[in-house]
């Protein structure tokens, strides 16, 4: 197999440095680039084009998914393994709607990574297969019931209304599903309910 040239990108120097060491280790595997943040991965992606870019979700600047949007939206088909520290389904969601390759839980083994950073290499994409298999979300019953009523187009004084909290209780869910989903606006929100059957 020819060399596989990584990019790396997470915020965390010491989990850098880790995969820094894990990877030297591999013979099929080099890191060309590596960064702290998300708009600075697209800039080393640009430059130094390598076979496989490694993007943690949460990075400041840009975040992996929306690193991997601003790629695909430029007719960059760079494959991208998403490293994240969520079990929620609706993440795994959004990095296909990203145009990830593959999505791996920091909690894997580095032989998992290895084997995913292959694969993708080789023109796999594994969302399924490299998602943690767990049957919770990171979603409270109360925030999944929000979501559904936001994508259902009702204000938050209806779904304070009809759940029977305050508005300031419903603005409250909305900002930490948005947190955790890491999407920004409402209208995304929206289509990311619709699409998972919420709405």
């Amino acid at each position: 197999m020819s060399l596989i040239r990584l990019v790396i990108a997470d915020d965390h120097a010491i989990f850098r440095q880790g995969l820094r060491s894990l990877v030297a280790m591999a013979d099929d595997c080099e890191i060309v680039g590596e960064c702290s943040r998300g708009d600075e991965a697209l800039e080393l992606i640009r430059q130094l084009r390598p076979t496989v870019a490694v993007l943690d979700i949460s990075m400041p600047g840009l975040d992996g998914l929306s690193a991997v949007a601003a790629l695909r939206r430029e007719g960059d088909l760079t494959p991208v393994v998403i490293l994240t520290t969520h079990d929620d389904p609706l993440m795994l969601e959004r990095a296909k709607c990203s145009g990830a390759n593959g999505y791996v839980n920091k909690e894997f083994a580095f032989e998992q990574l290895l084997l995913s950073l292959r694969k993708v290499a080789d023109g796999t994409v594994l969302l399924e297969e490299s998602a943690p298999a767990t049957s919770s979300t990171a979603l409270t019953d109360r925030e999944r019931e929000v979501i559904r009523l936001v994508a259902c187009g009702m204000s938050s004084r209806l779904i304070g209304e009809t759940l029977g909290i305050s508005n300031k209780t419903v603005d409250n869910h909305r900002t930490n599903i948005m947190g955790k989903l890491h999407i920004h606006t409402t209208a995304e929100l929206v289509r990311y309910a619709v699409k998972l059957g919420l709405g």
